[in-house]
């Protein structure tokens, strides 16, 4: 597999990251889950510094957000949905 620090290797590790505070959550582990939420914005600070992620900026404002909620203890979105959304990264990572 090929580890190279890519945004899609950051986008995968942001689901990775996002997934691990989601199941904290709902273990009503807040205080592992604030960990998890303080990697995945460092996280997304990292993508953001990619070029190819310009164009991207809005997603990563709602990714941004929706952690953000969580942060606050609020999870507006389908938690199935939001996993689903990294699933692709992932894939194509480890097919690498």
């Amino acid at each position: 597999m090929n580890t190279n620090r890519t945004s899609l290797f950051y986008m995968a590790n942001l689901g990775s990251e996002i997934s691990r505070a989601l199941s904290e959550y709902q273990r009503k582990d807040f205080e592992k889950m604030h960990n998890s939420i303080i990697r995945a914005k460092n996280i997304i600070q990292k993508i953001e510094e990619f070029p190819e992620m310009k164009n991207r900026t809005g997603e990563l404002e709602i990714l941004n957000l929706i952690i953000e909620d969580l942060n606050q203890k609020k999870l507006e979105v389908n938690k199935e949905h939001l996993i689903n959304y990294f699933t692709p990264f992932a894939a194509r990572l480890l097919s690498m």
